[in-house]
């Protein structure tokens, strides 16, 4: 059962059973469409959701062990959400810092720019600190790409490479535009390499609309970026599972009291960063010269403090 449909679904659940308190699970899962053991599924999943906090009073009620014994379904405290919106600071500062990135990436959107200024209006500036750091792109260069991946058609990039001087041509199919850790990627298909391949927008220096057609190369695959040449193995204590999910990875293994994560690089100063960030929950570190240098820097910054705070 795919998520997006299971989704769907449950989103039609809700003011279903709300407005027939006792309806069969039989009735159910024929109106719908699927078997009574998936509806049992999607309870166990509603269960769980209501209004953000989590607390009894917050989250859908149901009896899972009368759904199975009888068969039928009380589906209570749905009036959760008619309770008026109400967004923490947090919340209000979470969802203004992404609509400020929205904005970025979108460059001159109207309606981006108008959504910001309508939420801002409702919600206020919360805090005025709050900063999202975008690497900047050229907007017309980007323009071009999304018109070119909306009608499918190749374009000409000039782009450069890191670690060579000069630049480099390639007639690409492009797929997708993708925002990862500040940076914007144009994931395409590489003519000359007949392989997908990522580009940074913002070391491309020149985008040419073609004319040509693009062929069904399938999706590129997620998660990687061709690059990116470098790799990095970090093991971690449990504690610092997180940057499992935070960052792409191209492989993970868990080894039960640890966690070996692998990482392409494409900044040793982020790689740096890390490990200082992660401090004791950092085990092993696969390549020395990473962690010499963090060693290096932590050391750099501790001769900084006086020695009682040492």
């Amino acid at each position: 059962m795919r998520s997006d449909e299971q989704l769907a679904r449950l989103l039609r659940l809700v003011p279903y059973l709300s407005a027939r308190p006792g309806v069969e699970v039989t009735t159910v899962a024929e109106e719908f469409g699927v078997t009574p053991a998936q509806i049992i599924k999607d309870l166990q999943v509603l269960q769980f959701c209501g209004l953000p906090g989590g607390y009894f009073d917050d989250l859908f009620d149901v009896d899972l062990e009368v759904v199975r014994e009888e068969g039928h379904i009380d589906f209570r405290n749905a009036d959760v959400l008619a309770r008026p919106l109400r967004l923490r600071p947090a919340e209000a500062a979470s969802l203004l810092a992404a609509m400020r990135l929205v904005v970025d990436v979108a460059g001159s959107s109207a309606a981006a720019a108008s959504a910001l200024q309508k939420l801002e209006a409702a919600v206020g500036q919360a805090d005025p600190h709050l900063r999202v750091n975008v690497v900047p792109t050229d907007p017309q260069q980007r323009a071009a790409l999304s018109e070119a991946i909306d009608a499918g058609r190749a374009v000409r990039i000039t782009y450069r490479t890191p670690g060579r001087s000069g630049t480099s041509t390639a007639v690409v199919e492009p797929f997708r535009l993708n925002l990862v850790d500040g940076f914007t990627y144009l994931d395409a298909w590489s003519r000359p390499r007949e392989a997908w391949r990522s580009f940074r927008l913002d070391r491309l220096s020149a985008v040419e609309a073609l004319d040509d057609p693009v062929a069904d190369h399938g999706s590129p695959p997620d998660g990687w970026f061709d690059d990116v040449p470098d790799r990095l193995t970090l093991t971690v204590t449990p504690a610092a599972r997180w940057i499992a999910e935070y960052y792409p990875t191209t492989s993970v293994e868990d080894l039960g009291d640890r966690l070996a994560v692998t990482f392409p690089i494409a900044s040793h100063d982020w790689a740096v960063s890390l490990i200082l960030r992660l401090g004791e929950a950092v085990l092993d570190v696969s390549d020395q010269r990473v962690a010499e240098a963090a060693r290096e820097k932590a050391t750099a910054a501790l001769a900084g403090y006086p020695e009682s705070f040492g």
